[in-house]
Protein backbone atom coordinates (compact mmCIF):
# COMPACT_ATOMS: atom_id res chain seq x y z
CA UNK A 1 0.00 0.00 0.00
CA UNK A 2 3.02 2.38 0.91
CA UNK A 3 4.80 1.82 -2.50
CA UNK A 4 1.41 2.31 -4.67
CA UNK A 5 0.81 5.49 -2.09
CA UNK A 6 4.33 6.40 -3.26
CA UNK A 7 4.67 6.25 -7.21
CA UNK A 8 0.82 7.95 -7.08
CA UNK A 9 2.80 10.75 -5.11
CA UNK A 10 5.16 10.18 -7.72
CA UNK A 11 3.11 11.20 -10.75
CA UNK A 12 1.12 14.14 -9.09
CA UNK A 13 4.51 15.56 -8.36
CA UNK A 14 6.14 15.16 -11.59
CA UNK A 15 2.90 15.88 -13.26
CA UNK A 16 3.22 12.67 -15.30
CA UNK A 17 0.12 11.92 -17.48
CA UNK A 18 -0.23 8.55 -19.71
CA UNK A 19 0.23 8.64 -23.62
CA UNK A 20 -3.33 9.91 -25.22
CA UNK A 21 -5.09 8.51 -27.86
CA UNK A 22 -5.79 10.53 -30.77
CA UNK A 23 -7.95 9.73 -34.14
CA UNK A 24 -7.19 9.83 -37.67
CA UNK A 25 -9.17 12.23 -39.87
CA UNK A 26 -10.20 10.22 -42.63
CA UNK A 27 -11.75 13.25 -44.37
CA UNK A 28 -8.44 15.06 -43.96
CA UNK A 29 -6.39 11.97 -45.22
CA UNK A 30 -5.12 10.57 -47.90
CA UNK A 31 -2.88 6.96 -49.33
CA UNK A 32 -2.20 7.00 -52.50
CA UNK A 33 0.27 4.33 -54.37
CA UNK A 34 2.02 3.95 -57.62
CA UNK A 35 2.14 0.55 -58.91
CA UNK A 36 5.02 0.35 -61.93
CA UNK A 37 4.64 -2.04 -65.35
CA UNK A 38 6.85 -2.54 -68.24
CA UNK A 39 4.32 -0.91 -70.18
CA UNK A 40 3.40 1.97 -67.93
CA UNK A 41 2.73 3.30 -64.03
CA UNK A 42 -0.94 2.87 -62.58
CA UNK A 43 -2.14 5.01 -59.64
CA UNK A 44 -4.05 3.63 -57.05
CA UNK A 45 -5.30 4.99 -53.84
CA UNK A 46 -7.20 3.57 -50.71
CA UNK A 47 -11.27 4.51 -50.34
CA UNK A 48 -11.20 2.65 -46.64
CA UNK A 49 -8.94 3.27 -44.13
CA UNK A 50 -8.92 3.90 -39.95
CA UNK A 51 -6.35 4.62 -37.75
CA UNK A 52 -5.34 6.47 -34.59
CA UNK A 53 -1.95 7.30 -32.99
CA UNK A 54 -0.49 7.82 -29.45
CA UNK A 55 1.09 11.21 -28.34
CA UNK A 56 3.05 11.52 -25.17
CA UNK A 57 1.38 14.25 -23.00
CA UNK A 58 4.93 15.85 -22.09
CA UNK A 59 6.25 16.33 -25.63
CA UNK A 60 2.67 16.71 -27.49
CA UNK A 61 3.81 17.72 -30.71
CA UNK A 62 5.18 14.05 -31.66
CA UNK A 63 3.26 10.74 -32.10
CA UNK A 64 4.74 8.08 -30.08
CA UNK A 65 3.06 5.32 -31.69
CA UNK A 66 0.17 4.85 -34.71
CA UNK A 67 -1.44 2.32 -36.25
CA UNK A 68 -3.40 2.29 -39.80
CA UNK A 69 -5.88 -0.47 -41.06
CA UNK A 70 -6.72 -0.67 -44.89
CA UNK A 71 -9.56 -2.47 -46.08
CA UNK A 72 -7.78 -4.13 -49.29
CA UNK A 73 -11.36 -5.31 -50.85
CA UNK A 74 -11.82 -0.77 -51.11
CA UNK A 75 -8.10 -0.42 -52.60
CA UNK A 76 -8.65 1.20 -56.40
CA UNK A 77 -6.81 1.90 -59.39
CA UNK A 78 -9.45 3.68 -60.93
CA UNK A 79 -10.03 0.49 -63.36
CA UNK A 80 -12.58 -1.98 -62.90
CA UNK A 81 -11.20 -4.79 -64.20
CA UNK A 82 -7.46 -3.72 -63.10
CA UNK A 83 -9.01 -3.91 -59.69
CA UNK A 84 -10.79 -7.14 -60.25
CA UNK A 85 -7.27 -8.45 -60.85
CA UNK A 86 -5.76 -6.66 -57.71
CA UNK A 87 -8.29 -8.35 -56.05
CA UNK A 88 -7.70 -11.52 -57.09
CA UNK A 89 -3.83 -11.18 -56.47
CA UNK A 90 -4.30 -10.01 -52.94
CA UNK A 91 -6.87 -12.95 -52.35
CA UNK A 92 -8.95 -10.47 -50.34
CA UNK A 93 -11.24 -13.03 -49.09
CA UNK A 94 -8.85 -14.40 -46.64
CA UNK A 95 -6.36 -11.12 -46.29
CA UNK A 96 -9.29 -8.59 -45.53
CA UNK A 97 -7.00 -6.11 -43.65
CA UNK A 98 -3.61 -4.30 -44.83
CA UNK A 99 -2.17 -2.43 -41.32
CA UNK A 100 1.00 -0.80 -40.03
CA UNK A 101 1.51 -0.47 -37.02
CA UNK A 102 4.49 2.78 -36.45
CA UNK A 103 6.92 1.66 -33.32
CA UNK A 104 9.95 4.46 -33.95
CA UNK A 105 9.88 7.74 -34.42
CA UNK A 106 13.22 9.75 -35.26
CA UNK A 107 13.56 13.54 -35.81
CA UNK A 108 16.02 14.31 -38.36
CA UNK A 109 15.42 18.05 -38.90
CA UNK A 110 13.22 21.04 -37.52
CA UNK A 111 11.57 21.55 -34.23
CA UNK A 112 8.39 19.70 -34.07
CA UNK A 113 6.85 21.79 -31.08
CA UNK A 114 6.78 24.86 -34.05
CA UNK A 115 6.65 23.13 -37.07
CA UNK A 116 4.13 24.74 -39.70
CA UNK A 117 3.16 23.61 -42.99
CA UNK A 118 6.15 26.06 -44.66
CA UNK A 119 8.31 24.82 -42.21
CA UNK A 120 7.52 21.09 -41.38
CA UNK A 121 10.06 18.98 -39.10
CA UNK A 122 11.45 15.57 -40.73
CA UNK A 123 11.11 12.37 -38.95
CA UNK A 124 12.38 8.90 -40.11
CA UNK A 125 9.50 6.92 -38.88
CA UNK A 126 9.56 2.79 -38.57
CA UNK A 127 7.08 -0.11 -38.03
CA UNK A 128 5.67 -3.36 -39.33
CA UNK A 129 3.36 -3.84 -42.44
CA UNK A 130 1.38 -6.27 -42.69
CA UNK A 131 0.11 -7.32 -46.26
CA UNK A 132 -0.80 -10.70 -46.73
CA UNK A 133 -0.55 -11.83 -43.02
CA UNK A 134 3.13 -11.45 -43.20
CA UNK A 135 4.76 -8.63 -41.58
CA UNK A 136 7.94 -6.37 -42.47
CA UNK A 137 10.11 -3.78 -41.23
CA UNK A 138 8.92 -0.70 -43.04
CA UNK A 139 10.58 2.88 -42.84
CA UNK A 140 9.64 6.29 -44.55
CA UNK A 141 10.77 9.48 -44.26
CA UNK A 142 8.14 11.85 -42.79
CA UNK A 143 6.99 15.46 -42.14
CA UNK A 144 5.15 16.85 -39.44
CA UNK A 145 3.39 20.02 -38.98
CA UNK A 146 0.39 21.21 -37.28
CA UNK A 147 -2.58 22.45 -39.17
CA UNK A 148 -5.64 24.11 -36.91
CA UNK A 149 -7.01 21.32 -34.48
CA UNK A 150 -5.05 18.91 -36.40
CA UNK A 151 -1.55 16.76 -36.76
CA UNK A 152 -0.52 16.11 -39.91
CA UNK A 153 2.21 13.89 -40.88
CA UNK A 154 3.17 13.08 -44.87
CA UNK A 155 5.43 10.84 -46.57
CA UNK A 156 6.51 8.40 -48.91
CA UNK A 157 7.34 4.86 -48.71
CA UNK A 158 7.95 1.90 -50.71
CA UNK A 159 6.67 -1.73 -50.44
CA UNK A 160 8.26 -4.87 -51.85
CA UNK A 161 5.25 -7.05 -52.49
CA UNK A 162 7.36 -9.68 -52.98
CA UNK A 163 8.75 -10.02 -49.30
CA UNK A 164 4.63 -10.25 -48.82
CA UNK A 165 4.94 -13.87 -50.38
CA UNK A 166 2.91 -12.51 -53.24
CA UNK A 167 3.64 -13.22 -57.32
CA UNK A 168 5.04 -11.06 -59.77
CA UNK A 169 2.14 -10.08 -62.04
CA UNK A 170 2.84 -11.52 -65.90
CA UNK A 171 -0.16 -11.34 -68.23
CA UNK A 172 1.03 -11.41 -71.93
CA UNK A 173 3.54 -8.73 -72.76
CA UNK A 174 3.03 -6.81 -69.52
CA UNK A 175 4.85 -7.48 -65.88
CA UNK A 176 3.96 -5.70 -63.04
CA UNK A 177 6.94 -4.89 -60.59
CA UNK A 178 7.02 -6.21 -57.05
CA UNK A 179 7.96 -2.30 -55.81
CA UNK A 180 4.63 -0.33 -54.89
CA UNK A 181 5.20 3.62 -53.94
CA UNK A 182 2.99 5.19 -51.16
CA UNK A 183 2.42 8.26 -50.39
CA UNK A 184 0.21 9.16 -47.51
CA UNK A 185 -1.03 12.13 -46.08
CA UNK A 186 -2.15 11.62 -42.07
CA UNK A 187 -4.28 13.95 -40.41
CA UNK A 188 -5.11 13.36 -36.64
CA UNK A 189 -7.49 15.26 -34.46
CA UNK A 190 -5.78 16.60 -31.37
CA UNK A 191 -8.44 16.86 -28.14
CA UNK A 192 -8.70 20.18 -27.10
CA UNK A 193 -6.12 20.02 -24.07
CA UNK A 194 -3.33 19.54 -26.38
CA UNK A 195 -4.42 21.91 -29.00
CA UNK A 196 -3.86 24.63 -26.43
CA UNK A 197 -0.42 22.58 -25.51
CA UNK A 198 0.94 22.52 -29.02
CA UNK A 199 0.21 26.57 -30.06
CA UNK A 200 3.34 27.91 -31.28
Amino acid sequence: MKILLSVALTLCLTNVLPAVEVPLDVKQSSLKFIGHSFLHDFKGEAKQFSGSAEMDTQIPSVVSTAKIDIQAAKLTTFESERDRNMFDWLHIDVNPDITFHLTKVTLVSGDPAHATKDHPAQFTVEGKFTLNKIATPLQAQAEGWREGSLLVVTGTTKVDTASHDLPIVKKLFMTVGKDVDIDFHLAFDLPPELRLSVVP
